[in-house]
């Protein structure tokens, strides 16, 4: 993962939620928590792509009131290979909200995000592969999708469910 280095935050952002998207897809959309997930993923692409969704709305996604949240929904998992899919929502979530209030300009931020860094993404790229859902040609063909498809200036999109699975 080391080439994120040279990736642009919107590229960086693309990468972790690419990670988390294909770790998601073993979580089924009648399990505990899927819309939740689903959402928070939905949320930053749609952060990514210039919508108006701010840090803190992402923030409610992984530390809510209700706890009703990521967080929550990852702690609370017994099957290993779904913890280490809420796992990597978890942190491509975190990561996006680090570069949303990045972004914003926010000086004070909540005390689970003063950890979060680049280093947080590498550590999601480490943690997929460890949990054997993924492997490193997948991050091979992430890092190859990013560079073609997310260089500086480039239009940022979300990419399909087919690209997905190819990657």
């Amino acid at each position: 993962m080391n080439f994120i280095q040279d990736l642009t935050a919107e590229s960086k952002v693309a990468t972790g939620l690419i990670i988390a998207e294909k770790l998601f897809y073993i979580i089924k959309s009648n399990e505990p928590g899927y819309q939740t997930g689903r959402g928070a993923l939905d949320d930053c692409w749609k952060w990514l792509t210039g919508e108006n969704v701010t840090g803190d709305d992402l923030y409610n996604y992984i530390d809510s009131g209700d706890y009703i949240d990521i967080t929550e929904f990852a702690n609370d998992e017994e099957d290993r290979s779904k913890q280490h899919a809420w796992y990597a929502v978890l942190d491509a979530v975190s990561y996006t909200i680090y570069q949303a209030y990045q972004k914003e300009n926010v000086k004070i931020v909540p005390q689970a995000m003063e950890s979060i860094n680049d280093d947080a993404l590498k550590t999601l790229g480490e943690n997929a592969i460890e949990s054997g859902l993924f492997n490193f040609e997948s991050i091979h063909n992430i890092k190859t999708y990013i560079l073609e498809n997310y260089s500086s200036g480039s239009k940022l999109k979300r990419p399909t469910s087919l690209i997905l699975k190819q990657l």
